[in-house]
């Protein structure tokens, strides 16, 4: 594998109820508005909640029969991402698919081969005007983060020489039974860090990134990915480890293969369910890296929570932070409240941004690093 070789990411887009483009949601949050509402309606569900949902759906050419709302917010994404590229540029071409459940509101209504992932990604495929293969990656929350350092690693192997990885999840019935099961949802908008936080919103969003070896396959500047490291701390089915064992393996794995010192570190998109022992997990996680002092941000209580597509939207953010040199806050964080004190950032921060540290963390203990450099950063 070449670590020596340059891999660029860019042509970030994000579908979701902030906006209809990587920039219109990076404006929305900068000034300070959340997509999290309470009482909504969920078709099939017996009871309003506190979610982030799409009521207006983006104009999308046609080119799939019956197409769903998940396939049309997914071809909005990919069709705003593709925009940016130049495709004879992009040589041998990759589409991965990060999402938990794909189109699973088709559980009764089709035949069941319909509702698997990889169907839904082969309808996608007809959205890229160009011979591409797919792969499906769903690792519950850190599948959209996890495509990311698989599409670069796939660069550098030689395998491919563009990868476009895409990101999409929906609040539907089926998900959020499976979250109340948990007890892990909350009847207000989430407040990740904060001292009396009491659960997580879900949040639907289509979010896609475009990484290939080739700079001159993007239409503007693109930033560069250093790579990343997922790990698993083998704790349990859904509580993470207690010592934050797995994410800092990830993390120092990510610093080791990239070469990044942490002290270079400028900001830190942080997962930040606004669970109790996530949000303590990372605390500890990040006091035991080193970092407990870098400025830090969650951006789920802007979105909510959107499973397979948050490890996309929230890179598409950090990448949109450097590309405007503003740090974001953490929204709904009234008094902070973690088993570690870290830098949580309160208030934006308008400053010179080279370096982002992304994390993620899910179910099955699983974790996932990587590093997002300024282009301009030598």
């Amino acid at each position: 594998m070449d670590r020596g070789m340059k891999i660029r990411i860019g042509a970030e887009n994000i579908i979701s109820p902030l906006g209809m483009s990587a920039k219109e949601n990076f404006s929305a949050v900068a000034g300070g508005r959340t997509a999290i509402r309470k009482n909504c309606i969920i078709p099939g569900h017996n009871k309003p909640a506190t979610v982030a949902m799409m009521v207006e759906l983006p104009e999308v050419e046609p080119v799939l029969p019956d197409m769903s709302k998940i396939e049309a917010v997914s071809g909005a994404a990919i069709a705003g991402t593709l925009s940016g590229i130049n495709l004879p540029e992009a040589g041998k071409m990759l589409f991965i698919l990060s999402t938990t459940k794909g189109d699973i509101d088709k559980l009764n209504i089709r035949p069941l081969p319909e509702v698997r992932p990889s169907f839904l990604g082969e309808r996608l495929l007809r959205f890229i005007p160009a011979d591409a293969g797919l792969k499906v990656i769903s690792l519950a929350c850190i599948s959209g983060l996890l495509s990311i350092i698989h599409a670069s690693d796939l660069i550098r192997s030689g395998r491919y020489d563009s990868v476009l990885v895409l990101g999409v999840d929906l609040v539907t019935r089926f998900t959020l039974s499976g979250f109340e099961s948990f007890f892990a949802l909350s009847a207000d908008p989430c407040r990740p860090y904060d001292k009396n936080r009491d659960g997580l919103n879900l949040g639907e969003a289509a979010a896609s990134v475009f990484l290939s070896k080739n700079e001159n396959a993007f239409k503007e500047q693109p930033l560069i990915f250093e790579g990343g490291a997922s790990s698993n701390d083998a704790n349990h089915i859904s509580g993470p480890s207690r010592t934050g064992e797995g994410l800092l393996r990830a993390i120092n794995r990510a610093l080791k293969i990239t070469g990044t010192k942490k002290e270079n570190i400028d900001f830190i998109s942080s997962h930040g369910t606004a669970t109790r022992y996530n949000d303590d997990m990372e605390s500890i996680a990040f006091h035991r890296a080193g970092l407990a002092d870098i400025p830090l941000s969650s951006f789920k209580g802007f979105f909510g929570h959107t499973l397979g597509a948050a490890g996309v939207l929230e890179s598409a953010l950090s990448m949109q932070s450097i590309r405007n040199n503003l740090m974001i806050r953490n929204y709904g964080m009234n008094e902070q409240g973690t088993a570690k004190n870290i830098h949580v950032l309160q208030e934006n921060r308008q400053e010179k941004i080279n370096i982002i540290l992304k994390t993620a963390s899910g179910f099955g203990g699983s974790n996932a690093a990587g590093i997002i450099k300024n282009a301009d950063l030598k």
